[in-house]
């Protein structure tokens, strides 16, 4: 994963897996947050810019 990507982010809304919220959103900077692991910083469609672990989000596009 690396700046400019297009990824996918999906998180449950409660106990059930029934509700859930689906955004994607494009990466503009990266984090290392440990010895394997990295953050990435997403801007989202709706404005949004939020910090993720990069585990949790699937690329959709990679930059060029």
């Amino acid at each position: 994963m690396k700046v400019g990507d297009l990824v996918r982010w999906e998180t449950v809304l409660n106990d059930s897996m029934d509700h859930h919220r689906v955004d994607h959103g494009l990466v503009i900077k990266m984090s290392r947050t440990g010895h394997d692991s990295e953050s990435a910083q997403v801007l989202f469609t709706d404005g949004e810019i939020c910090w993720l672990d990069t585990h949790k989000l699937e690329v959709v596009n990679e930059s060029g």
